[in-house]
């Protein structure tokens, strides 16, 4: 939904301003960012089993964090196959890091139920198929950058409610009304369940159309 769209080109020139040169003066690497984003969505995954609020924090910084890699290759004049294609493998066992905290957070409370943990699959198979769209697109010469949930946005919905969701609990508490407890995570991964797979049979119905035509 963002790419390509000005809030993306001001969120990149503010990297570039900002962030890029300290790291390019220590002299980091892209691929170390890559690997300390899969580090950094480790400690997402263990922080959302137990304090959701950290969880998402850590969740948003991945994000950062995989922008700037790519944000420093371009500046470096380091763009590689090898680092493009670490980049997308190591995004995925982030994601996944991610989901499975946030399963653990409902099981320790006791709420894993089999419609949450479909949920998850869902998912997870959504956000792998939006991948998997565009990279089966791209290598047949066709652009797939659209969809409403693509990976940034994933991560700033789950990382968001993370961030809310024990506000909302505390108010729901105080509101004697604990039917609504974690009701913003649920939300939340109901919204990415629909959103992710709605996105990928866009991007399907979408290249299959510019191939016919």
């Amino acid at each position: 939904m963002l790419k390509g769209t000005r809030i993306e080109t001001s969120y990149y020139q503010l990297l570039h301003r900002t962030l890029i040169p300290g790291l390019t003066r220590l002299g980091i690497k892209p691929d170390h960012l890559s690997l300390f984003g899969l580090l950094v969505s480790l400690l997402a995954g263990i922080a959302f089993a137990f304090a959701p609020a950290l969880g998402g924090l850590l969740t948003l910084l991945t994000g950062l964090v995989d922008t700037l890699d790519g944000c420093l290759a371009r500046s470096l004049d380091q763009v590689r196959k090898y680092g493009a294609f670490l980049d997308s493998v190591l995004d995925r066992y982030t994601e996944l890091l991610i989901y499975l905290g946030i399963w653990c957070y409902f099981y320790r409370h006791n709420a894993a139920t089999p419609l949450l943990s479909l949920t998850i699959l869902l998912i997870l198979f959504g956000s792998l198929m939006v991948s998997y769209t565009r990279a089966r697109a791209e290598g047949l010469g066709q652009d797939c950058l659209i969809g409403l949930l693509q990976r940034g946005e994933r991560i700033i919905v789950i990382g968001l409610a993370g961030v809310l969701n024990p506000v909302f609990n505390g108010l729901a508490a105080r509101l004697a009304l604990p039917g609504l407890k974690d009701a913003v995570l649920m939300l939340a991964l109901a919204a990415l369940a629909i959103g992710t797979n709605l996105t990928a049979l866009r991007r399907f119905l979408h290249v299959l159309q510019n191939l016919k035509s």
